[in-house]
C-alpha cells in the first residue's frame, strides 16, 4: 500500500492541504462514503506514510474490523479515494478562479430559468470584469464567454432582432486566440532557441500580416501587441523591437498574472543574454534595468522567495556597471528573501562580489572562506572570484597555488559537465600564462612584451571554451 498511487499523492500534501483534504471528504456534500472516511483518517493517523502499519491487511483490519480480508474490499476505497484527491483538485481550482465562477453560476442561472438571479450578477459580473487590473488573453476569453451567455439570455426573453452581444463576443473571442497563438508562438521560437526543434506555425504569417495591418487598433491591447513585439524581436536583427518591449513592459507587465509576467521578462532576458554572448556588452546596461523594472513590478519574487540566481546576476551586473549604492542597499535588503537553505552561503558570496568591485580584496576574501556551496556551480563562482583577488593584488605565490587545486577540483569533481569542465580548465591555463608573462615583464624588452601579451589575447578571443573570458580580455 506503501507504493500506491494514493500513498504517492497524499505525501506530496503540505499539512494544510492534508487538513483541507480531510474536511473536503468529511463533508457529506462531496462524500458520503464513510468506508472512504474511515480509510483517510487511519492514514492520517499513521502520519509516516513509509510506516509497516499502511500494509494493505492492517490497513484493511482497521477500516473494515470484521470482515475477512478482502484485497478487492480495500482496492475499491482506495479508488475512491483516490476520485475524491482529482476531485479536491479540481474544486481548489475553480474556487481560485472568481471570474470562473460568476461565469459558471450566470451558465446555471440561464440554464434553469433564474432571470432575476441572471441580471443581478450580471451587473456584479461587469462591474467586476470593468475594475479588473488584467489584461492577458484570459480577459477576452471571459468577455467573450459573457457577451455570448448575454445573447443567449436575449434570445430567451425576446429580443430576438439584438446581435450587439454576439457581435462583441466573436470580437473578444479573435482578440484572445490572437493573444495565446502569439504567447504560444513566442514559446516554441524560445524551445527552439535551446533545442533545435522545428516546430510547424500555421497561419502565423496572414496573423502578422493582420495585426501589421491592423496596428491602430491592437497596439492599444497589452494580451497582443506585447507578445508581437517578441515575437519581432525574436525574428528580426531590429533593435527597436526590444526598446519597444522594454518600455511597454515597465507600464503594462503589472496587468498580466504573476508567473505571465515573469516569462514576459524572461524573453527579453533571454534576448538580452544572446547578445551578451555574442559580445554586445551595451546590454549589459538592459539587463540591468529589466531586473530592476521586476522588481519595481513586483515580479522578481515567486511566492515571496528571490531566486538565488536572480539575486547573483543582479549583483554580478550592478557591479559590473558600478551601481554601488544600489547594490549594496539591493544585498542587504533582498537577503531576507532568499531561500533559507542557502540564504547565508548566497548572502556572503554576493557581499564578497560587491567588496571585490569595490577593491577591498582583503575584505572579501575574509567573506569568500565563510562560504561553503555544496551546489557545483555556486562553488564554481565562488573560486572564480578567489582567483580574480589573487590576480588583481598580484599574489603570484598565492595564485600559483590556487591554479593548482583550482585545477584539480575541476579533474576530480564528476558533476561538472565536460564542456565547463574545460572551460575552467581553459581559464586557469590562460590565467597561469597572464601571470606568468606579467611576472616577466621587467626582463623582456617592451616590443617583446607587447608582442607576447597580443598572441595570448588572440588566443584567448579565439578559444569558444573559456570561463570569465571577457574578465581575462579586460584584464589585458
Amino acid at each position: 500500500m506503501q507504493k500506491s498511487k494514493l500513498i504517492q499523492y497524499l505525501s506530496v500534501f503540505s499539512k494544510q492541504d492534508l487538513r483541507f483534504f480531510r474536511e473536503f471528504v468529511q463533508s457529506p456534500y462531496f462524500n458520503k462514503h464513510q468506508k472512504t472516511k474511515d480509510l483517510l483518517d487511519y492514514i492520517l493517523k499513521v502520519k509516516d506514510l513509509n510506516s509497516p502499519l499502511l500494509q494493505k491487511e492492517k490497513a484493511f483490519k482497521k477500516v473494515f474490523p470484521n470482515q475477512k480480508y478482502e484485497e478487492q474490499t480495500l482496492r475499491t476505497t482506495m479508488s475512491y479515494l483516490m476520485q475524491l484527491i482529482y476531485r479536491f483538485y479540481s474544486q481548489r481550482q475553480h474556487e481560485s478562479n472568481t471570474s470562473e465562477q460568476q461565469i459558471g453560476l450566470l451558465e446555471m442561472a440561464l440554464q434553469d430559468g433564474q432571470k432575476k438571479m441572471f441580471k443581478h450578477h450580471s451587473l456584479i459580473w461587469k462591474k467586476t470584469h470593468e475594475q479588473s487590473t488584467n489584461r492577458d488573453s484570459s480577459y477576452f476569453l471571459q468577455a467573450a464567454r459573457f457577451q455570448r451567455l448575454q445573447d443567449s439570455f436575449d434570445i430567451n426573453y425576446g429580443k430576438r432582432v439584438s446581435g450587439s452581444f454576439l457581435e462583441k463576443a466573436l470580437s473578444n473571442f479573435d482578440t484572445y486566440y490572437i493573444g495565446e497563438k502569439l504567447r504560444m508562438t513566442c514559446e516554441m521560437l524560445a524551445r527552439k532557441q535551446v533545442t533545435g526543434q522545428d516546430y510547424s506555425f500555421s497561419l502565423l504569417q496572414e496573423l502578422i500580416q493582420f495585426l501589421e495591418k491592423e496596428k491602430t487598433h491592437f497596439e492599444s491591447i497589452p494580451g497582443v501587441w506585447i507578445y508581437f513585439l517578441i515575437y519581432k524581436m525574436m525574428t528580426e536583427d531590429n533593435p527597436k523591437h526590444f526598446f519597444k518591449l522594454k518600455g511597454r513592459l515597465k507600464k503594462e507587465a503589472p496587468l498580466f498574472k504573476h508567473q505571465e509576467g515573469r516569462d514576459l521578462y524572461t524573453h527579453a532576458l533571454n534576448h538580452c543574454i544572446g547578445k551578451l554572448n555574442f559580445g554586445d556588452t551595451s546590454f549589459k546596461k538592459e539587463t540591468f534595468e529589466l531586473y530592476q523594472q521586476m522588481l519595481d513590478n513586483g515580479l522578481l519574487h515567486i511566492d515571496q522567495v528571490l531566486p538565488q540566481w536572480d539575486y547573483t546576476n543582479i549583483v554580478s551586473l550592478g557591479c559590473d556597471l558600478q551601481e554601488s549604492k544600489w547594490i549594496k542597499n539591493f544585498i542587504f535588503e533582498q537577503k531576507q528573501f532568499l531561500p533559507k537553505a542557502e540564504r547565508e552561503n548566497t548572502f556572503t558570496y554576493n557581499l564578497a562580489a560587491y567588496h571585490h568591485a569595490q577593491h577591498a580584496y582583503e575584505e572579501a576574501l575574509v567573506l569568500l572562506q565563510k562560504v561553503a556551496f555544496t551546489e557545483v556551480y555556486n562553488n564554481l563562482l565562488t573560486r572564480i572570484l578567489m582567483l580574480k583577488i589573487y590576480f588583481e593584488t598580484k599574489d603570484w605565490q598565492a595564485l600559483d597555488y590556487f591554479l593548482e587545486t583550482f585545477r584539480v577540483y575541476l579533474l576530480r569533481n564528476k558533476q561538472l559537465g565536460e564542456a565547463r569542465r574545460k572551460s575552467g580548465l581553459n581559464l586557469i591555463k590562460y590565467t597561469r600564462s597572464l601571470s606568468r608573462l606579467l611576472e616577466a615583464q621587467t626582463s623582456l624588452s617592451k616590443g617583446e612584451f607587447v608582442k607576447n601579451m597580443g598572441l595570448l589575447k588572440e588566443q584567448i578571443e579565439k578559444d569558444e571554451k573559456v570561463l570569465n573570458k571577457s574578465w581575462l580580455l579586460k584584464v589585458i
